[in-house]
């Protein structure tokens, strides 16, 4: 990231709690690719270029479907940022709920990310003369900073973006944990499930088995959630076949699992074991 946060840290639970007094702010998904420093050393340019262009394709159709969010993409960077800005209860939810899916599209096409999403400040606007893009604020360098912290494949959910959400609908957040939406980690932090569509159909193929191809079903949001979880089992397995649980690369896809173990509970993570074999 081209920026540097300075030294003063910040306690993540002083987060907001009054969205009326933050009509500025707006919900930040950050995103950073993984690998992509060594994919860039080691690889063609036109490679890397493609890579690239597919993993926007998929918040280009994001941004032409809900017309309240934008893309900014720098290097190994792409922030989803809520435009206009203000807090309303559809921000947060799109801004999670498309999140899961935009996690599930880039890791269906083998690309592997690991980002936050938060909540306050974020400055986007043109310079004095109109030929620059600026853009800062104090929810970039938190969800910068938390995707730092973690080692894994996923996204998180910080305090200042879902406490506003709980001030306003108070219970919500336990009731959509209950639902698998997310799990409340020890420090207040949530983890995003990125393969919600799968838990969906899953409990409407225990009712009415699908009739069609996977890969024709609920397209592109259910074939690329199995393509996803395919390539995160694949992927831990290889590292498993080898004897590596240790080195970072493949802790972050064996704690990945172990998560989604966890979130889609035995039975589910079985079926779409099963299920994304197809592909």
């Amino acid at each position: 990231m081209p920026w540097e946060t300075g030294d003063q840290e910040t306690n993540p639970a002083d987060t907001v709690t009054d969205a009326s007094e933050h009509t500025s702010a707006r919900y930040l998904l950050l995103l950073d690719i993984l690998g992509f420093r060594d994919a860039v050393r080691e690889r063609a340019a036109e490679e890397i270029y493609a890579i690239i262009d597919h993993a926007l394709e998929s918040f280009d159709r994001w941004e032409r479907l809900n017309n309240a969010f934008k893309t900014i993409y720098f290097s190994d960077t792409i922030l989803f940022y809520q435009d206009p800005p203000g807090y309303g209860d559809w921000a947060f939810l799109d801004a999670y709920a498309v999140g899961a899916l935009l996690l599930a599209s880039l890791l269906g096409k083998k690309i592997p990310v690991r980002g936050s999403i938060s909540f306050g400040q974020f400055v986007v606007r043109k310079d004095s003369r109109r030929k620059h893009d600026v853009y800062f604020g104090k929810a970039l360098i938190e969800a910068y900073e938390a995707a730092q912290r973690e080692n894994w494949i996923g996204i998180t959910v910080e305090h200042s973006a879902w406490k506003v959400h709980e001030h306003h609908n108070p219970g919500t957040i336990d009731a959509y944990q209950r639902e698998g939406v997310w799990l409340r980690r020890h420090d207040g932090v949530l983890l995003l499930n990125p393969f919600l569509r799968i838990m969906g159909w899953f409990q409407h193929n225990k009712i009415e088995p699908i009739n069609l191809p996977y890969d024709q079903w609920d397209s592109p949001e259910f074939p690329d959630g199995l393509r996803g979880f395919r390539f995160l089992v694949d992927r831990a397995n290889e590292f498993a076949n080898s004897g590596d649980y240790s080195n970072r690369v493949a802790v972050k896809y064996h704690s990945t699992v172990a998560f989604l173990r966890a979130i889609l509970g035995t039975e589910c993570f079985q079926w779409a074991d099963d299920a994304s074999r197809s592909f």
